[in-house]
């Protein structure tokens, strides 16, 4: 046989299997999933990760032709079910809906986790959501310049609550006191509803909360705020200052983030259909309108790409922060 009639076929079978392969990718594409896709939060019900994504479960479901199970696994500051989500079996059927806490901060600073950032394949970003820095209603200091000022007059003579050891509220608060040379008491609890409790009921003095959790309260005037920790103001809430436009803070932003992610190994396809499907969805104007009145901001782009630059900016602006916290 020729070179050239033997090159010829060795083409025709190239070309046949990449027929194939494209063929068997667009059939699975139509068929799957063909069971339940679970979407793991990590941290109990009730939160603003828990709200959205139970808000848009049904819309998912249909568009994925498949029953979308929401279930919480709290616990370890998140990190007990992203790992449940890292070590699942790689068919695109257990994802998490996870944030900056759990995929992002929690492997820099604990060194017992069984799983670390690049264990998971991100899908896509779904919201993003800066936090806000609040005090118990009847706390003398009405600012944060005050509360700084206080605080080097006599360190240590307010308190701060967090919902754990290590937490994403844990290290924003560690942050704001390096950048003003304060000191807070750290009042840690095992998650945030006895946190909230305590701040109402006058037993810390400030807290960093989501907007979700924040507004409600200060919406009845149960709790105040200290300042928008963002380089902007809430678009469905401009009366709330940021922190940067006190004389005491400047440029410091720490925004939080929620999107879904997949273990290792999943097919590109599936992650792809799960993409579109999220996409599609978050895009419809009623569930946006119900993200920003919760303080929240729904994601400008879903693509794998741009979540990925997302979780390696905030990688490298935690790990310079040289966090030696231990939950």
């Amino acid at each position: 046989m020729s070179h050239f009639l033997r090159g010829a076929r060795l083409g025709a079978a190239l070309c046949a299997a990449l027929v194939l392969n494209a063929t068997a990718a667009a059939a699975e594409t139509t068929t799957w999933p063909d069971k339940p896709v679970t979407f793991i939060i990590p941290f109990p019900a009730g939160g603003s990760i828990d709200a959205v994504m139970r808000a848009i479960s049904p819309q998912l479901s249909e568009r994925l032709g498949q029953t979308v199970v929401i279930e919480n696994v709290g616990g370890a500051s998140g990190s007990i079910g992203a790992g449940r989500v890292a070590q699942a079996k790689p068919d695109g059927t257990t994802l998490l809906a996870g944030s900056i806490n759990d995929v992002v901060l929690q492997p820099l600073v604990n060194s017992h986790l069984r799983y670390g950032t690049d264990d998971f394949e991100p899908v896509s970003l779904v919201f993003t959501s800066p936090v806000i820095l609040v005090a118990r209603k009847d706390l003398p200091q009405s600012n944060i310049d005050e509360v700084v000022q206080a605080l080097r007059a006599n360190p240590e003579s307010l308190s701060y609550g967090s919902p754990g050891q290590g937490t994403f509220q844990h290290v924003v608060i560690e942050d704001l006191q390096r950048r003003t040379t304060t000191k807070m008491l750290h009042v840690p609890y095992k998650g945030a509803a006895p946190l909230v409790n305590d701040l109402l009921g006058g037993q810390i003095d400030m807290a960093v909360m989501a907007p979700p959790t924040a507004l409600p309260h200060l919406q009845q005037g149960r709790i105040k705020s200290l300042g928008v920790i963002s380089g902007q103001r809430l678009s469905a809430y401009p009366d709330l200052p940021t922190i940067n436009e006190s004389g005491a803070v400047q440029g410091m932003e720490m925004t939080g983030w929620v999107g879904v992610l997949a273990p290792k190994g999943v097919p590109p396809e599936r992650l792809q259909r799960v993409r579109d499907a999220l996409a599609a969805v978050m895009e419809t104007p009623a569930v946006r309108e119900r993200v920003q009145a919760m303080g929240m901001e729904s994601a400008t782009s879903y693509s794998k790409a741009s979540f990925d630059t997302r979780i390696r900016d905030d990688l490298s602006v935690l790990r310079a922060l040289n966090l030696t916290i231990q939950p």
